[in-house]
């Protein structure tokens, strides 16, 4: 958040000396629903009452020439409450059942918000400050600091960038950005004693580098790195494992996580594409994710592709979970994609699912233990979709099937623009699902959903939608949904 506040100070700054020069646009979404869960087991009974808002602004030099340095600023905020959340889930002290640790009725974040300054030493330099988001080979990620690029004539790029990362807990933060495995949030008139595994937040510091080429026709090489330190208290145990006691803690500066990521794609336009990556997770010494995509274009109409890819979960340093086994999932699938005319496409993909065990729950033994038993699922999809100038309609089929159970269903949806102004939406579905480790939570599942838009202007957009689904463990689900979508440009 330090640099996210420099950030907006320097806007200010910018937008007093040169308004006369900036366009402004500012964007905003809102979004309302409503519905009521209830447990298979009939208890308890949860309702929502969801409120959703974003306010975005981006501020940029429209007469900025094209080698000189340019200056812009972009932010968004975002308020994401639920006025459904009854007063026992905050109470702290009331029923231990429904008091939920860290719930917030009214969060507010700040998604992004950084000054960028690009075209600096000759068009090599750029940099930004403040809230951003990071997207490399390691994936999606969001950090308070400052950034800074080089591209160089020799089709190098090169990124560093140190702050702190994002987190829950912390002021207008979410803790999407976070690695898995760790309960965090703010401790504050919560007892030591209580909800030991619900840790305190603290500032995570962390730096990254990338390098990749640009540029460069028919290749995309890029490489990242990136660590992030944890600086909180954790609980190791609680003191005797006896209820009340004070927890065992340790706190100062720590690894949280440590990671490399590469990857390369061969691109040639009228032949096919060839993508693959990998991550290595240095703290838990392997590699958690690895993939191969290739396309091929043997005809103007149709795309064909084969997929491969395999993940380990691995968590936070802190996280208990690094101390039990966790095995991989690997999924490999072909593909197909066809335009048979300039308004029917049809889609179609299978292939295998391998999730891997430490042993056969059927067959366990002591002296079974270190073995590895693998299951497999068989995957399928099915598309088909029709457009006109009015709108589309179209069908999808799924199917999942294995040793853990299955899961198949179908969904038939339709949408038509009435006058480019008024939206008709319609989506029918039909499920049924199976678990074998859990037969009594197997269903059929049977739902539909209606909808309705209006567009006033190119700007503004307004649709609302109503949903309900049924099936013997729930019975009836009933949700209703608004969003209200403007922009205002200037």
């Amino acid at each position: 958040m330090r640099a996210s506040g420099l950030a907006v100070i320097a806007c200010s700054m910018l937008l007093s000396a040169r308004a006369h020069a900036l366009d402004t646009e500012i964007t905003s979404t809102t979004g309302a629903q409503g519905y009521t869960l209830r447990s298979p087991f009939g208890e308890p009974v949860i309702t929502r009452r969801r409120f959703m808002q974003t306010l975005g602004l981006n501020v940029v030099d429209p007469d900025a020439n094209a080698d000189a340095m340019q200056v812009s600023f972009r932010m968004r905020l975002r308020l994401d409450a639920d006025f459904g959340i009854t007063p026992e889930e905050l109470k702290n002290g009331g029923q231990p059942y429904q008091y939920v640790p860290g719930l917030e009725q009214a969060p507010v974040d700040l998604m992004y918000g950084y000054l960028d300054v690009r075209n600096l030493a000759g068009k090599v330099l750029s940099a930004r400050l403040g809230r951003q988001y990071v997207i490399d080979s390691l994936g999606w990620w969001s950090f308070d600091g400052a950034l800074a690029r080089v591209e160089l004539p020799a089709y190098l790029a090169f990124e560093t960038y140190a702050g702190y990362e994002q987190r829950g807990g912390l002021p207008l933060s979410t803790p999407r950005f976070e690695r898995d495995g760790v309960w965090r949030g703010d401790r504050t008139g919560l007892d030591a004693s209580l909800y030991p595994e619900y840790l305190q937040s603290g500032p995570a510091p962390a730096y990254g580098a990338m390098i990749e080429t640009f540029g460069v026709k028919h290749l995309h090489l890029r490489g990242a790195y990136r660590r992030v330190w944890n600086t909180g208290t954790v609980s190791t145990r609680t003191a005797g494992y006896l209820a009340g006691a004070t927890p065992i803690t340790i706190s100062g500066m720590r690894m949280s996580s440590e990671r490399l990521g590469a990857s390369a794609d061969l691109m040639f336009e009228e032949v096919g594409d060839l993508r693959t990556g990998a991550i290595y997770d240095l703290y838990s010494s392997l590699f958690s994710s690895y993939y191969a995509s290739l396309d091929a274009f043997p005809a103007q109409w149709l795309t064909v592709g084969v997929d491969a890819d395999r993940f380990v979960p691995t968590f936070d340093a802190d996280s208990i979970f690094n101390w039990f086994a966790h095995y991989p999932m690997t999924t490999l699938t072909g593909r197909a994609e066809a335009s048979i005319t300039r308004r029917i496409d049809v889609a179609a993909s299978g292939g295998v699912r391998w999730v891997e065990t430490s042993d056969d729950p059927q067959t366990y033994t002591a002296a079974s233990q270190g073995s590895v038993s693998r299951m497999a699922d068989v995957l399928g999809r099915l598309s088909a979709r029709h457009r006109t100038k009015s709108g589309s309609e179209g069908v999808s089929a799924t199917l999942e099937r294995g040793e853990r159970g299955h899961r198949e269903g179908t969904d038939i949806f339709a949408e038509r623009w009435l006058q480019a102004r008024y939206r008709l939406m319609a989506r029918v579905s039909l499920y049924d699902w199976n678990d074998a480790l859990r037969p009594d939570r197997s269903a059929t599942s049977f739902g539909y959903v209606l909808g309705t838009g209006y567009r006033p202007g190119p700007l503004t957009n307004i649709l609302v939608e109503w949903e309900h689904s049924t099936n013997h463990l729930v019975g009836q689900r009933y949700r209703v949904m608004a969003w209200l979508q403007m922009a205002v440009t200037k």
